[in-house]
């Protein structure tokens, strides 16, 4: 594993569905990107990068920063160039989302792949616009807020505190623990289906317009939010 050291803050404008958005190498070192069909992984830290793949071949590389281009970052990686975009990407077996999409020209073919941690396209601050599909009653503030495995907000009425737990499969919520405020009922009502709807999801998606979408196994949004 590459561990960060300090690097010159280059600016480097990278594209996103919702705009373009300036990154910097430091911003986005270490990460890993992967391909399927057929198999590869390459880690790119401040160090250097390494290579594996379903055939057992390993390759290093000292580390070199990165040409920017058109909303595009090229790596000079031990497999080949690395162009590296943040959009989002969904691993075509597992359907996770990733921060970036990437493609390796490896000996002459290009590979397909996605990059980064997906934690990063849920930290921060989100309101949710909708439950179940439909739109939130006149005055139910819902609000979530990821934070390194943590999760908290408001909740129509209360606030509310827990966990989540993100792999390579999907997302899913430990017990949520709230403040006992009374509440007008429509306001407990959307309350109670909040913490049920939180039960019920197993993955996430971003849309189009870099909406939150919280979902169950049958891609049904339960949460629509933004930032």
């Amino acid at each position: 594993m590459f561990h960060p050291r300090p690097l010159a803050l280059i600016a480097l404008v990278i594209g996103v569905a919702t705009g373009a958005v300036a990154q910097t190498t430091t911003d986005l070192l270490p990460f890993t990107a992967r391909g399927n069909e057929p198999f590869w992984s390459l880690a790119i830290g401040a160090e250097g990068s390494s290579y594996t793949d379903m055939e057992g071949v390993t390759l290093n590389a000292p580390y070199s920063e990165p040409v920017s281009e058109d909303g595009t970052l090229t790596f000079n990686t031990a497999a080949g160039p690395l162009r590296l975009t943040q959009t989002p990407c969904r691993d075509s077996m597992s359907g996770m989302v990733y921060p970036y999409t990437v493609t390796l020209s490896r000996d002459g073919t290009d590979l397909p792949g996605c990059a980064g941690d997906p934690a990063r396209l849920l930290a921060g601050d989100w309101t949710v616009t909708s439950l179940d599909g439909t739109a939130l009653p006149k005055g139910a503030d819902v609000t979530i807020t990821f934070d390194a495995g943590r999760v908290a907000g408001l909740a129509a009425c209360n606030r509310y505190t827990g966990s989540y737990n993100l792999t390579g499969e999907g997302l899913t919520f430990g017990p949520l623990a709230g403040t006992r405020m009374a509440c007008p009922p429509p306001l407990m009502e959307t309350e109670s289906a909040v913490y049920a709807a939180f039960a019920r999801i197993t993955q996430f998606d971003i849309g189009p317009d870099g909406a939150l979408l919280l979902q169950s196994d049958e891609a049904t949004p339960l949460f629509t939010a933004i930032r």
